[in-house]
């Protein structure tokens, strides 16, 4: 399991579309769902119901949904941190900016 598997699942759970969680994270559909797929192998729970034209949470991906946002906000901190504590975060370009933007910041409850 992956920081970047949980942002695909939240990603998803905020769109519950492919096209547009895929566009938000800056990867293909086939990558999302890819990923998605072995985060619910790894879990052993389906985190989502889908068909060709509806995706919706399950009630375990939503429970798992919680914890996701909890642990991304937390990676987000450490690096954050780690960046300011050795005087980095001024020298982001403006591609990593645009990446963490998309898709490398979970919302706040």
């Amino acid at each position: 399991m992956s920081i970047r598997a949980l942002r695909y699942l939240i990603a998803l759970a905020e769109c519950l579309n492919f096209t547009r969680a895929a566009e938000r994270c800056s990867v293909t559909q086939s990558t999302l769902s890819i990923q998605l797929r072995k985060l619910e192998e790894y879990l052993g729970v389906r985190l989502f119901e889908r068909d060709r034209t509806h995706v919706a949470l399950t009630e375990d991906g939503r429970k798992v949904l919680r914890f996701a946002r909890v642990a991304v906000r937390a990676a987000d901190r450490i690096v954050s941190v780690s960046r300011n504590a050795h005087g980095r975060s001024a020298a982001l370009g403006p591609e990593a900016l645009i990446e963490e933007i998309n898709c490398h910041r979970a919302p706040i409850d």
